[in-house]
């Protein structure tokens, strides 16, 4: 449940981005406004789109059936980082374009935790069900231990019956553009992608969590 500091929030910052005004200090102004806490603007930064944004997300939004086929490239720890939330009962935001977004923001101090190898094999078996062409996982190689990540889930692919690698790379936003589908969440990622899956969405029909939902506000 949002507080109604929050909820007037996101409705100002909205107010702002759909008549233009640029998004990273609209984001400031309004936090500092309402006095926001770190995860409230947490959820302001990653969560809250203009009216113009919501409908080129939500047109390259692919679901399972977009995959079928295809050749699927994977934001690795976008996606792990998101559905480990979710397995360990944190909040996760459906937010304003409808995807599926975390409010932790450890993208650079990630650590595997005890839920790192329950929420692989959720993701793989996700995949796997979606029947791609092929799946190619990358994981930023400056993140500590991308590459012992990407081993293990090289293992897994062989185990869930999926063809396909797991690769620590420099520059995933820039490398995974080139694929069919996305699996993201990073807005600059959606915006440059001709399609993009929410695997963590996938992964929520499945499991009660809590879920805050920006498409009703």
């Amino acid at each position: 449940m949002l507080s109604t500091k929050l909820v007037d929030a996101v409705r100002d910052l909205r107010y702002l981005l759909n008549r233009g005004y640029p998004r990273d200090s609209a984001v400031v102004f309004v936090a500092n406004h309402h006095r926001l806490k770190l995860d409230e603007r947490h959820l302001l930064a990653r969560c809250v789109f203009s009216r113009a944004e919501v409908a080129s997300h939500r047109a390259k939004s692919a679901g399972s059936v977009g995959v079928r086929g295809k050749g699927l490239g994977v934001d690795g720890y976008n996606v792990l980082i998101t559905s480990e939330s979710i397995l360990a009962g944190k909040p996760v935001v459906r937010c304003d374009d409808g995807f599926v977004r975390d409010l932790r923001a450890i993208f650079g101090k990630y650590r595997t935790s005890s839920v790192t190898s329950h929420a692989l094999v959720k993701i793989l078996k996700t995949i796997a069900g979606a029947r791609p062409s092929d799946v190619i996982i990358m994981f930023d190689s400056q993140v500590s231990r991308s590459g012992e990540l990407a081993a293990e889930v090289r293992r897994r692919l062989k185990e869930v019956g999926l063809r396909g690698d797991a690769q620590t790379v420099a520059g995933v936003d820039f490398k995974i553009r080139g694929f069919d589908v996305v699996a993201s969440s990073d807005r600059a990622i959606i915006e440059r992608a001709r399609a993009a899956w929410d695997i963590p969405a996938e992964i929520l029909k499945r499991r009660k969590a809590k879920v805050i939902d920006l498409t009703k506000i």
